[in-house]
């Protein structure tokens, strides 16, 4: 069976010490190229997509969903979806793709069963909630962290008040593989500092590790030694921008006991240098301190936009 391509290739643009993991939150579209191919989001993560301007349609695990201004789509836990527009009438849509853990757990927001498609209330009041964790995330001072996840939380709280989404009932689950692997990638995303092994990790939650990475390749589209590797290149990238820390204090923190190794592992994964990436992240954030056009996200430029 082929599954749709993963959205792999976005990597966090933000993981505190709070919970918080971000795979993209901005605005996107507004170009009449702009389109969302058959993708499958990652098992761990819930995105939310709001209209802001110009409809436009999602499909969802094969069921079309016609969408408006004011119109939230919410895509969560291994959904398959595609997302497309009127060339004529350019949509523009505010996106966020998230996980909020809890120990033990990966992604709390899982834990609540979200309407597919709402009509949010008051449009207005939504974009103000989004535009203020932009900013946040526009901060450049040492409390960044603590800004963006307070601006996060305000935001969040404000939707899950909106959309009240109950508790998931368990008894309609499938099987409980998905959640141990929910969990193991928990265990993990704590431990990225250390060694782990394969049969240690699979141990953490009661698999036989030849099944265990049977079925991380199964739900990721990675391996989970390579699901590791980008985990703790990924960290290195958001230390490199927004820290200044030395590379050798960031290679120790996200499990690399050669800086040497690690800048090599750095370069083939990011194309860059940690340095040069370092410096390319800076002047990044004072070119996008200016204004921009409605499809250049303030989270980075030239990519195709999500969902």
């Amino acid at each position: 069976m082929r599954w749709p391509t993963y959205h792999q290739d976005w990597k966090p643009v933000f993981q505190g010490g709070f919970g918080w993991r971000l795979h993209w939150f901005g605005r996107f579209g507004g170009h009449p190229g702009w389109s969302v191919p058959e993708s499958r989001l990652a098992p761990d993560m819930v995105s939310f997509f709001f209209v802001e301007k110009n409809p436009c349609w999602a499909c969802v695990n094969g069921r079309k969903f016609p969408l408006k201004p004011g119109d939230l789509l919410v895509v969560s836990g291994a959904d398959e979806f595609s997302i497309g527009h009127d060339p004529a009438r350019p949509n523009v849509h505010l996106s966020v793709s998230l996980a909020l853990s809890q120990p033990g757990v990966a992604n709390a927001l899982l834990q609540r069963s979200y309407p597919r498609r709402f009509a949010m209330p008051d449009p207005a009041r939504y974009v103000e909630e989004f535009e203020r964790v932009l900013t946040a995330m526009s901060d450049d001072t040492a409390f960044r962290d603590l800004a963006i996840a307070g601006a996060l939380a305000q935001w969040l709280a404000y939707l899950l008040n909106t959309l009240q989404p109950p508790l998931r009932d368990t008894t309609l689950e499938r099987s409980g593989v998905v959640d141990r692997l929910l969990a193991a990638q928990a265990w993990a995303n704590v431990r990225l500092a250390g060694v782990i092994t394969l049969a240690e990790w699979a141990a953490a939650v009661n698999l036989n590790p030849v099944y265990f990475g049977r079925i991380f390749k199964r739900e990721t589209g990675l391996k989970p030694m390579e699901w590791l590797g980008q985990r703790r290149l990924e960290m290195a990238a958001q230390y490199l921008s927004s820290t200044s820390k030395t590379v050798t204090e960031i290679a120790g923190e996200c499990g690399y006991a050669c800086p040497f190794y690690f800048s090599r592992q750095f370069r083939r994964h990011h194309g860059l240098s940690p340095l040069l990436y370092r410096r390319t992240s800076f002047e990044r954030k004072a070119e996008e301190s200016a204004p921009k056009h409605l499809h250049r996200s303030r989270l980075g430029k030239g990519r195709k936009s999500p969902s």
